[in-house]
């Protein structure tokens, strides 16, 4: 069984003023580009409508999972989901 202590957060991926961030499942202690255990979507912050993408299915089973969603991402998600 995994972990209580699951996460799900941003990764950058993105060079020098081109940010480009992964939407990951990883556990609550690891640095920063590590090992995980999903990607589940991906933030592209620079376009004039901050492109979102998120795999609901994939989210809805890690939140079973008892996976919290940290920092910034669970602004995003909520304003996905308000205007689904």
């Amino acid at each position: 069984m995994l972990s209580s202590k699951l996460v799900i957060r941003l990764e950058r991926v993105g060079g020098y003023k081109s940010a480009l961030y992964n939407i990951i499942v990883t556990k609550g202690r690891k640095k920063q580009h590590t090992k995980f255990y999903s990607k589940i979507g991906l933030y592209l912050p620079l376009y004039s409508n901050r492109f979102l993408f998120v795999n609901l299915k994939e989210l809805s089973f890690w939140l079973s999972r008892g996976a919290i969603v940290k920092g910034r991402l669970s602004g995003l998600i909520l304003n996905l989901l308000k205007f689904k």
